[in-house]
């Protein structure tokens, strides 16, 4: 009995050191995909796609193991890539794709209101650096995004249906997403002399493009919940027609057996 569970445990953690390090060189690879160029305001400046990835490995990994997903193979494509030694900005960058997973993990496992925490620190973080209090209106629509997952937590959350269950996945990752997004601002005020103007500038433009990200992530985990449910309800299926055929089976074995007493009693 002893050898049977500790067979199962060794299977277990295979195939959880399996699930991890594939995840980890698809999100390596998908951190070479085409970033957003000039988005933030700053001639040259890309934000990366991955980030995308962030949201998606915390969802389907859970905030523990996604985290560390995230974070590695987000770092190994910033040590590898060429361009000469990455910069403090860079390297600090696998933390925020990090951040992201951290806050879709916690969402995914009915710890919303961590994730909220989280996410809400992040927020008052920004009003520490001067940069924050004088654009004191850039996260205009973290706020936003966080009051919608708030009202949407406590009022509709219980409801069935697809369009609630992608409604919460959206905003999940859409949250998930904006927690990489701030926290790059923050260290980006701190770490750079940047005017202001180059955060208001663009207050109205960061939305469209981490809403496209969030879409991105969440319809992936969506399909792969319908694709999922469908497994499981095509698995169901297959082991009650499995039963049903044992069944009739056993009925036509009995019926054979009662055959053969009734003719030997005749005889």
């Amino acid at each position: 009995m002893i050898i049977d569970i500790y067979n199962q445990l060794i299977k277990k953690r295979n195939l959880t050191a399996l699930y991890v390090l594939s995840a980890i060189i698809i999100t390596y690879f998908a951190s070479w995909f085409p970033d957003f160029e000039n988005l933030i305001g700053i001639e040259g400046a890309r934000i990366s796609s991955v980030v995308s990835f962030g949201a998606l490995n915390g969802m389907i990994l859970g905030p523990f193991w996604g985290t560390i997903v995230s974070f590695t193979g987000v770092m190994g494509h910033t040590l590898v890539r060429g361009g000469g030694s990455p910069d403090t900005f860079h390297l600090l960058t696998p933390f925020f794709v990090a951040m992201s997973s951290v806050v879709a993990g916690l969402c995914i496992t009915r710890k919303e209101k961590a994730a909220m925490a989280v996410f809400g620190a992040l927020i008052l973080l920004w009003y520490i650096t001067p940069t924050g209090r004088t654009i004191y209106y850039y996260p205009w629509f973290h706020v936003v995004t966080l009051a919608a997952f708030l009202l949407f937590y406590n009022k509709l959350k219980a409801r069935e249906g697809n369009l609630f269950k992608f409604a919460f996945l959206f905003l999940a990752a859409l949250m998930a997403i904006l927690a990489d997004h701030l926290a790059g601002s923050i260290s980006a005020a701190i770490l750079f002399d940047l005017p202001p103007q180059m955060f208001a500038s663009v207050i109205t433009i960061y939305p469209i493009e981490r809403i496209t990200l969030a879409f991105a992530a969440a319809s992936i985990i969506f399909l792969l919940i319908v694709a999922l449910q469908n497994t499981l309800m095509e698995s169901d299926t297959f082991q009650d027609k499995v039963e049903e055929a044992k069944k009739d089976d056993i009925l036509s074995y009995v019926n054979d057996v009662k055959g053969m007493l009734e003719d030997g009693k005749n005889k």
